[in-house]
């Protein structure tokens, strides 16, 4: 098993949770101070391809009308190809990925587990550990304070 800090990701989640509902509770820019929005902002998370190799893309996001993060991998995201993954209203988001066949990849400095080979999906806990099937993999933390799509560019 492989140590992490799972209890510190999941406070984080539940803080970023609670503060996005208010930070994004009635949309960006409004010009009328009547109008409000039963809808929450959204960010389209994409990714754009420009290294040269094919690559699988994992993510941590709180999906819409959520409060946990949520893992998925793998996305294939072919060269050249701009790909939107997943929507959150939540502005703060992690992103790993891989070169297919190599030992290239584009990290970061925040510890999530990941699941080999994939496709994997589930929600982050409060264990300080990945599970036997997991593996440690430092994403990079990308945010965004504005709706609309949130590109994150895999360059070479």
């Amino acid at each position: 098993m492989n140590k992490l800090t799972w209890s510190a990701l999941a406070v984080l989640g539940a803080v970023l949770a609670s503060s996005a509902s208010a930070q994004y509770g009635g949309g960006w820019g409004e010009d009328d101070e009547s109008t409000t929005s039963a809808e929450p902002a959204v960010i389209e998370l994409r990714v754009c391809n420009r290294s040269g190799k094919d690559a699988l893309v994992a993510i941590s996001y709180v999906p819409v009308d959520q409060t946990r993060f949520y893992n998925r991998g793998w996305f294939r995201v072919n060269d050249g190809e701009c790909k939107n993954l997943v929507e959150t209203s939540n502005a703060n988001f992690y992103f790993y990925a891989d070169v297919v066949g190599s030992d290239r990849r584009w990290a970061g400095n925040h510890t999530l587990c990941v699941e080999y080979p994939g496709p994997y999906n589930f929600y982050s806990g409060s264990s300080d550990y990945c599970a036997e099937h997991q593996e440690v993999r430092k994403f990079v933390a990308a945010s965004t304070q504005e709706p609309g799509t949130y590109t994150w560019n895999l360059d070479p």
